[in-house]
């Protein structure tokens, strides 16, 4: 005679019917987050990668957001510079063409506007401060207001200077910082004393800065004297020199500028390097999730079948 039970099966059918839930409701918890598990300690064994992925990102992106502004702040640091640069050229323009013509028509107002342009892109600001007063960024880092005032300043003019001396240094990644501040006095007393230097010939004072004129000083006259040509052409190579130094402190912001820019390249390559490897471990392919789901819905809905069947058998069916 054979014996029919059906509880054993039932319960062996219902536990693999549950089973065939807990992973349906996994899988749709995928779908719908997009991440393999709800709790780090469904991922354990990748726990400690991951918190270092996502702390080195954080930094990256950090060191990517900073570098956006410090290329701020260079570029402005670039536009002053040539602006100053611009001022300086203007300055030994006014003195040849005084010298060429032998003429001082024009001279007072171009050396002026030199001096309105080189003060103003001395005392350039930012939304963090001015630019070349180290690290006193509320403080105007020159002290005048009008050409007439280098007249009674110090020779060389180092008395106009408000700036300190501490330059800004950044860090622009894991590894390298970078000193990009520029102070006012390094870049702006070459041309501050060689305004000074015209201001005092033109006021009938000889300059005590080298090189020093022989006398009687200006103002510069049409035709120029004898001596005003002399003081004229002997301030053209300190015109070159400064307009070369300005250049030169141009490039090398110029070269921190190019570094920034390939540092923010090589950032935006290590943070999508970093965003796949975390993404590796905490994310599902979607592709491959719904798959799953599919499938594991399909296995759920046969053990729905399968338990139903059994729980409709009775010794009837054998009768």
């Amino acid at each position: 005679m054979t014996r029919v039970s059906t509880f054993q099966q039932s319960q062996t059918l219902l536990q693999d019917m549950l089973a065939n839930q807990l992973r349906a409701n996994d899988a749709q918890r995928q779908v719908n987050t997009g991440h393999v598990a709800e709790f780090y300690k469904d991922i354990f064994q990748d726990t400690a990668s991951l918190n270092g992925a996502k702390s080195l990102l954080s930094r990256l992106e950090q060191h990517k957001a900073n570098d956006g502004r410090i290329q701020a702040g260079l570029f402005s640091f670039d536009a002053a510079l040539g602006g100053m640069e611009q001022a300086g050229t203007d300055i030994k323009e006014a003195v040849m063409g005084a010298i060429n013509a032998s003429s001082a028509q024009g001279f007072d107002a171009a050396i002026e506007g030199a001096f309105d342009a080189a003060l103003s892109f001395l005392n350039s600001q930012t939304s963090e401060g001015y630019l070349f007063s180290g690290s006193l960024k509320d403080t105007a880092p020159i002290n005048i207001t009008a050409m007439s005032d280098l007249l009674t300043a110090l020779e060389p003019p180092t008395d106009i200077f408000a700036n300190n001396s501490l330059k800004t240094t950044v860090r622009i990644d894991e590894n390298r910082s970078l000193e990009i501040g520029i102070l006012a006095d390094d870049v702006g007393l070459e041309i501050m004393t060689a305004i000074q230097r015209i201001a005092l010939w033109q006021n009938g004072t000889l300059p005590t800065t080298a090189p020093i004129p022989v006398g009687p000083a200006g103002p510069v006259s049409t035709p120029l004297t004898p001596e005003d040509q002399a003081f004229l052409t002997g301030e053209i190579a300190n015109l070159e020199n400064l307009i070369k130094n300005i250049s030169e402190i141009r490039g090398a912001n110029g070269l921190n500028l190019k570094t920034v820019e390939e540092t923010v390249i090589s950032l935006d390559t290590q943070i999508d390097q970093s965003e796949i490897f975390i993404s590796n471990i905490e994310d599902v392919d979607a592709a491959e999730a719904i798959t799953n789901l599919n499938q594991r819905n399909f296995a759920l809905e046969a053990s729905y079948n399968v338990l139903s069947q059994v729980n409709r058998l009775s010794l009837l069916n054998f009768l």
